[in-house]
C-alpha cells in the first residue's frame, strides 16, 4: 500500500538547498552531491532548533518562562499553548493549537542531512577514510537527533511498556515519496543504539570541532541514551569514556576579575553545540520562583558580573515581568547557551547520579563538587558530609537543575525520575496573585504534541499523550 508523504520532509527538501548551494534536491529526494568532500560540507553546520526550551518544555518542568513577555500577557488568553504550560492546564487542546513546530521540523531537517550522507557516501568519489568517518558521524548525529525527538514527543522509556507505546518515526531514507510510519518507543531506542554502537563510535576522530562529532560526543550520546533507558551502569561506562577524550569544564571563577561572563558557542566543554533558534543567548530568560531559590547568591555570575547599566545581571523578575520572585538575566553579553546539545557537565552529572545510586555517595558528590567549585564563590564541597543516598540524590538534583536551566536536560530528567517510585514528584508552582498550580508525574503535559502540519498528512502520527 502506498503511504502518504510526511510534510515536514517535503519542506526539508525545499529548505536544505541553502547549504552552500550544494544540495540540489530533485523530486524523489536525489541529490547532485557526488563527492565525499561535498557531502562532508553537510556536517559543517551551526545547529539551532526551535524557539528554545523555555517556550514549552522549560515551562512544563518549571525551569522558567519565555523572554520579553509579561506574565499577565501570558495569561491573557486561555486558548494558547503558553497558557496551558504556565497553568499546567491539561484541558486545553494542545494538538489543535500546535499548527506547526519549528523544533520538530528542524530536527527532521538535520536528520535528512544525515541520511543524504549515509545514502550517497558509499558510491561517492573520494577518500575511503573520510567516507567511513562522515558516515559514522552522520549515524551518531542521526541517533542523537532521534533521541531528542522521542523524549520530547513521546512518553518516557520504560522497559515494561516501551514496545507498546508510540514513539516517533525513525527516518533513515531520503526517498521523498515514502513516509516512515511512527515507530514504538522500543523500536526508536533500538535504532538509536544501533546508530551509536561502539563500532561506529570508534571510527570517529579523537577530537573535532564542536559542530562535528568525535569520540567524546559519540560516547556521550550513548551514555545519555542509556541513562534515559535507566540502564545506569552502562551509561556510566560511556560517560567515563567520553570524559577520557574531553574533560573540559566551563570555569566561571574568572568573572571575579573580568566582571563579564563570556561563553562562546565553541567553548571546549561543548561536545556539540545546538542553540534554540536564532536566540542562543540566555539574555532576558526568566527562572521560576522555585528554581531561583536553588540558585546560590554566591554564584560567580550572580555575584560578580556587571551589566551594561552597571548593575548585577541577575535581577528580580517580578519588577518588570511579573514572574513572582524569580530571576531574570539582563546582560547583553555573548553567553551562548547550549540549549539542545551536549557538554562535559552532562557527563559529570551522569556519573554523579550513577555513583550515588550504587551507594558510592562521596564519589558521586565529588562530581557535583567539581562543577560547583567552578560556579560558586567559596563553595563548600558536599563530599565527606555524611549524606545518605536519598540526601545526596536531592543535593545532586538541585545542583543539576540550576546547571541545566534553559536546556532540555531538566525536562528529560523529570520524565525519567517520574517513572521511579523513589524520585517521582508532583511539582507546585506559586505564581503569587495569579494562583498556585501543580503538575503530576503522569500528566499528559510531559509529552509535546506533534504539529498539525505533520499529522494531517500522516495518519500513523497519532498523539502520544
Amino acid at each position: 500500500m502506498k503511504k502518504l508523504i510526511l510534510p515536514s520532509l517535503v519542506a526539508i527538501a525545499l529548505a536544505v538547498t541553502s547549504c552552500d548551494d550544494k544540495l540540489d534536491i530533485i523530486p524523489k529526494g536525489e541529490t547532485t552531491l557526488n563527492t565525499i568532500a561535498d557531502l562532508e560540507l553537510l556536517l559543517n553546520q551551526e545547529y539551532a532548533f526551535g524557539d528554545g526550551p523555555l517556550s514549552d518544555i522549560g515551562m512544563v518542568c518549571n525551569d522558567g518562562f519565555p523572554a520579553w513577555t509579561d506574565m499577565s500577557e501570558l495569561l491573557a488568553s486561555s486558548q494558547t499553548l503558553q497558557y496551558a504550560y504556565v497553568k499546567w492546564d491539561e484541558s486545553i487542546d494542545r494538538a489543535t493549537l500546535t499548527t506547526s513546530d519549528s523544533r520538530y521540523n528542524s530536527l527532521y531537517e538535520a536528520i535528512y542531512y544525515c541520511n543524504v550522507i549515509i545514502t550517497k557516501a558509499p558510491e561517492a568519489d573520494g577518500s575511503d577514510a573520510l567516507r567511513d568517518l562522515i558516515i559514522a558521524e552522520a549515524k551518531v548525529k542521526r541517533a542523537y537527533f532521534h533521541y531528542l525527538l522521542v523524549n520530547i514527543y513521546a512518553k518516557q522509556y520504560d522497559e515494561s511498556t516501551a514496545a507498546q507505546l508510540g514513539g516517533v518515526p525513525y527516518v533513515d531514507i531520503v526517498n521523498m515519496e515514502v513516509t516512515k510510519e511512527k515507530n514504538t518507543i522500543a523500536e526508536v531506542y533500538d535504532r538509536i543504539l544501533d546508530d551509536c554502537s561502539e563500532d561506529i563510535i570508534n571510527v570517529l576522530p579523537d577530537n573535532a570541532a564542536v559542530n562535528r562529532a568525535d569520540k567524546a560526543f559519540g560516547n556521550a550520546v550513548r551514555a545519555k541514551v542509556l541513562m534515559q533507558m535507566k540502564r545506569y551502569n552502562e551509561a556510566a561506562t560511556y560517560a567515563r569514556e567520553a570524559l577520557r577524550y574531553n574533560n573540559n569544564l566551563d570555569n566561571r571563577s574568572n568573572i571575579v576579575t573580568t566582571e563579564a561572563w563570556e561563553l562562546p558557542w565553541d567553548s571546549r566543554n561543548n561536545y556539540l553545540h545546538i542553540g534554540g533558534g536564532a536566540r542562543v543567548s540566555i539574555t532576558f530568560t526568566c527562572m521560576s520562583k522555585e528554581l531561583a531559590k536553588l540558585f546560590s547568591p554566591d554564584d560567580y555570575v550572580r555575584k560578580y558580573e556587571i551589566g551594561w547599566n552597571g548593575l548585577p545581571t541577575w535581577e528580580d523578575s517580578e519588577v518588570e515581568y511579573g514572574y513572582p520572585e524569580g530571576l531574570i538575566y539582563t546582560s547583553f553579553s555573548d553567553v551562548m547557551f547550549n540549549n539542545y546539545g551536549i557538554r562535559t557537565e552532562d557527563m559529570y552529572y551522569i556519573l554523579a547520579e550513577t555513583d550515588i545510586r550504587d551507594g558510592r555517595v562521596d564519589d558521586g558528590l565529588n562530581y557535583v563538587d567539581q562543577v560547583q567549585l567552578r560556579r560558586i564563590d567559596g563553595y563548600t564541597p558536599l563530599k565527606g558530609s555524611g549524606l545518605s543516598i536519598a540526601q545526596a540524590m536531592q543535593k545532586m538534583q538541585e545542583a543539576k537543575k540550576v546547571e541545566f536551566f534553559c536546556t532540555y536536560v531538566n525536562f528529560f530528567d523529570c520524565k525519567r525520575w517520574n517513572t521511579e517510585t523513589d524520585y517521582r514528584s508532583t511539582i507546585t508552582r506559586d505564581l503569587g496573585k495569579y494562583g498556585s498550580f501543580t503538575i503530576t508525574p503522569d500528566s499528559p503535559l510531559w509529552v509535546m504534541p506533534f504539529p498539525a502540519n505533520a499529522t494531517r498528512y500522516n495518519p500513523t502520527l497519532t498523539q502520544n499523550y
